[in-house]
């Protein structure tokens, strides 16, 4: 077993590989805009944090293609204290960002965006209490919030399709589209189904870009919650698992 890839050690990995992405792009943008008011695309940092992507992408693609197994409830999502108060923590961002986005009174999709987010928070607090006690839930529950992040995303990419450039709406609308894979796979795994290594790939896909996205994002509490769920919430990472009787 030692010629193989620790893998219990790969949310570390891209978590370490998130902060430096974070670091590159804080520098980025700490460096100013011309006078066009765009970036300096094709600096040091821009250059090494899109580098570093393809790296944290490559080492997750080969890392979770060693798992072995499907993701079967009692198998992967053990009772846990660190995994409850990580959703617990990504409801307290939900509810942060809903509160926020009510008191702007923004158009009708930003306001059920809103309400869902305080569905969705209440929802995350249920299946941290049911993950402390080991419980297993309906798949509803994972459900509810991945109908908030699809209505996020989209209440989002209405301002982010006028950006002119990648760095600067790229990393959130990645870190969101792979918090909604990730709560997919977890919300088929609530169902019976699944797939470790999916789940796997896009929950830390997620952890990775939730942390790099933070220098520049519009909303770095509701990143922070989804970065610490991501990171708390793995399924169990051993190369395999035995088939239940």
């Amino acid at each position: 077993m030692k010629r193989y890839l620790k893998i219990k050690y790969l949310p570390l990995a891209v978590l370490s590989c998130g902060v430096l992405t974070c670091l590159l792009r804080l520098w980025l943008f700490a460096l100013g805009e011309d006078a066009r008011g765009l970036l300096a695309v094709g600096s040091f940092p821009d250059v090494m944090s899109w580098l570093l992507v393809a790296a944290a992408m490559a080492l997750l693609g080969i890392s979770t293609w060693r798992l072995k197994g499907p993701v079967k409830f009692s198998q992967n999502f053990h009772a846990s204290l660190p995994a409850a108060i990580g959703m617990a923590l990504a409801a307290v961002s939900f509810c942060i960002t809903s509160a926020v986005g009510l008191a702007i009174k923004g158009d009708s999709v930003s306001t059920v965006s809103a309400l869902f987010g305080f569905l969705s928070a209440a929802a995350l607090l249920v299946l941290a209490f049911a993950r402390y006690k080991g419980a297993h839930l309906s798949v509803l529950f994972h459900g509810v919030v991945c109908v908030y992040l699809m209505v996020y995303l989209v209440s989002h990419y209405r301002l982010w399709s006028s950006y002119p450039q990648l760095q600067s709406y790229a990393f959130e609308l990645l870190a969101i589209v792979f918090v909604m894979l990730a709560c997919y796979q977890r919300a088929a795994a609530d169902a019976g189904k699944g797939d470790r290594r999916a789940y796997t790939f896009f929950s830390l896909a997620a952890l990775f870009f939730c942390v790099a996205t933070l220098p520049g994002c519009d909303n770095a509490v509701f990143f922070l919650g989804c970065a610490v769920w991501m990171y708390f919430t793995p399924c169990k990472l051993t190369l395999s698992v035995k088939k239940e009787n």
